[in-house]
């Protein structure tokens, strides 16, 4: 068993890394939609393309890296889209969901109160990923989360997802 190492708990778990079509697009629209701060980065000498940028959101890290296709890290866009979504938890929904949505993001579902507590919205960042935008209103427990989505869609039910194509909730 190796040795703790305290300067992993700066990282708080887990940490994200996004792979984007453009390292400095992305961060001057994660600044400018979450409030991100870059904390540094660092370049492939041979491509010029960046391996690494790590930034700061709220009290999360997050990596970001260019495409690199031929190391298996292609974008959303390359894969035709993610299946991943970041949620975030904020202390104003609403006004982080505005100033993404300003900032280039793409309406997926505008805050909502939710029945597990939160109001939370969702969106897709112009590089493809999925974005839930949390601010948990009341804390309920495990049953009381159950018993309060008898009878929601499972639309409603799913936080990150886009309307049905038929119309139906």
């Amino acid at each position: 068993m190796s040795e703790f190492d305290p300067a992993s708990m700066e990282f708080g778990g887990i940490v994200v890394q996004l792979t984007v079509p453009s390292v400095d697009a992305a961060a001057k629209f994660y600044a400018a939609a979450f409030g991100a701060s870059e904390l540094y980065r660092n370049c492939d000498t041979l491509s010029g393309r960046i391996v690494h940028c790590e930034l700061s959101i709220g009290a999360a890290r997050v990596t970001l890296n260019e495409e690199f296709v031929e190391y298996g890290l292609p974008t959303p866009e390359t894969l035709g889209g993610s299946p991943v979504s970041l949620n975030l938890h904020l202390p104003d929904v609403d006004a982080a969901y505005d100033r993404a949505i300003a900032a280039g993001a793409e309406v997926i579902m505008r805050p909502v109160n939710r029945f597990w507590g939160a109001r939370s919205g969702a969106l897709l960042d112009p590089f493809g990923h999925r974005w839930v935008l949390t601010t948990m209103r009341h804390d309920p427990s495990p049953q009381e989360i159950v018993e309060s989505s008898r009878g929601a869609s499972t639309y409603m039910r799913l936080s990150a997802a886009r309307p049905p194509k038929d119309g139906s909730e």
